[in-house]
């Protein structure tokens, strides 16, 4: 039997990192960080080549569980989960039943007992990335991040500012870790060292969502 997780984005190590602070155990047969790295886990760059990978494993007959990780972004997290839907309808030719997300994402079985769960971030409902689901594990009274954040809005304000407003959260995120006792430290890296509290409902209902999604060891 083989496993795979489908993740937007090159930071499926800041996940892997959280959900082991959670004390969750790696997926059955991926315990060893270099398979988990380069078998368990395949990198997408957009919501497209998602499709593409994911493609290429449902064509794999020993993979019977996939998680699929993909950004709402400004489309919507119901819009990004109709879009997977129906290519896995295509693709399978199954006849699905309505499928909804909930607070832990949606796993579901295809007729063939395949497993398939989707997580879009940052929380299944709103608009947003991984950095918005980053974002919500830092508290709001944190001085530093409220500095954070009140200097990266003074700096959206500025005519020489450079990023786009879809990638506020980004800087917010990257500048509050630039500003740590260990500063620019990667975000894989920041979870390990304890820059952000896990002990929140989204990466409680996260961690469900990937235990329901996977066999562990």
């Amino acid at each position: 039997m083989q496993q795979r997780l489908i993740v937007e984005g090159s930071d499926a190590i800041a996940l892997a990192n959280i959900l082991m602070k959670k004390g969750l155990r790696p997926p059955k047969g991926y315990a060893n960080p270099t398979k988990f790295k380069e078998k368990f886990v395949k990198v997408a760059g957009s919501i497209s080549q998602i499709q593409t990978v994911l493609g290429e494993q449902l064509d794999t007959p020993d993979v019977a569980h996939i998680g699929i990780i993909v950004d709402a972004d400004k489309k919507g997290a119901t819009a990004r989960l109709a879009s997977l839907i129906d290519f896995i309808q295509k693709k399978t030719d199954a006849d699905l039943p309505d499928i909804r997300l909930t607070s832990k994402g949606v796993v579901f079985q295809l007729p063939d007992e395949r497993y398939i769960g989707i997580w879009v971030m940052p929380d299944n409902e709103n608009e947003g990335y991984l950095e918005h689901f980053i974002g919500a594990m830092i508290p709001e009274d944190d001085k530093t991040w409220l500095f954070t954040q009140a200097k990266v809005s003074e700096l959206t304000a500025q005519k020489f500012c450079q990023f786009t407003e879809a990638k506020i959260q980004k800087a917010l995120v990257y500048t509050y870790l630039a500003w740590q006792k260990t500063p620019g430290l990667p975000m894989g890296t920041a979870v390990s060292a304890g820059y952000f509290n896990i002990k929140t409902p989204l990466v409680g209902n996260f961690a469900d969502w990937f235990k329901s999604t996977f066999v562990l060891e």
